[in-house]
């Protein structure tokens, strides 16, 4: 999987990197009159290498489309993973691990840290209900997140993998005023980043 990215990274680098000058070409034949040749031999050369083709046998090169697979090769796998980490819900105005959240973060960090999910990095999403200052409530997040955070690194995930992002009341999962929408609001999601 690491192979997989450094190659992506490498093709991007090649395809996206330094740009290249054209250099300045005297395009006047011996008699001073414009050689339309020369310039067109240049055009269509630049239009070749922007486009992958190669000139000495005309053939078009696979590696756009290789990118764009392994791109979407591993968008698949992460939104796979993604649909199996467990969220966790927290109580009314608290930021410690409830015990019946225990569980779904031993399996989470099973996952984290299997060979599918080894390469990633873990996004750690903190919210809350909407009860409180928005001030209030970005910190009492970002607590989520860190708690969180510190019972995964407990159970063996790398904390170097590892980033937190406070929404606050921002990011309800439900937009509803009740009880049933601020319990399910109060929660940490997860996401995966190559």
């Amino acid at each position: 999987m690491k192979l997989l990215i450094a190659s992506l990274t490498l093709a991007m680098l090649i395809f996206t990197g330094c740009s290249q000058k054209n250099p300045d070409v005297d395009m006047t034949a011996k008699d001073g009159k414009s050689t339309e040749v020369a310039k067109d031999i240049a055009t269509d050369k630049k239009a070749d290498n922007l486009t992958g083709i190669d000139s000495a046998n005309g053939t078009s090169t696979e590696v756009t489309k290789d990118i764009a697979a392994d791109a979407n090769a591993i968008a698949e796998a992460i939104a796979a993973l993604e649909n199996d980490i467990n969220k966790i819900y927290f109580d009314f105005d608290k930021y410690n691990i409830r015990e019946d959240m225990e569980s779904k973060i031993r399996s989470n960090a099973r996952l984290l840290n299997s060979m599918n999910a080894r390469d990633f990095s873990i996004k750690i999403e903190g919210n809350s209900d909407e009860w409180g200052t928005d001030e209030y409530n970005y910190a009492l997040a970002l607590k989520r997140a860190k708690s969180v955070k510190s019972a995964l690194v407990s159970e063996g995930v790398d904390a170097q993998r590892i980033m937190l992002v406070s929404y606050g009341e921002s990011n309800p999962a439900v937009n509803e005023s009740n009880k049933a929408a601020w319990d399910l609001n109060r929660r940490a999601e997860f996401k995966l980043l190559p």
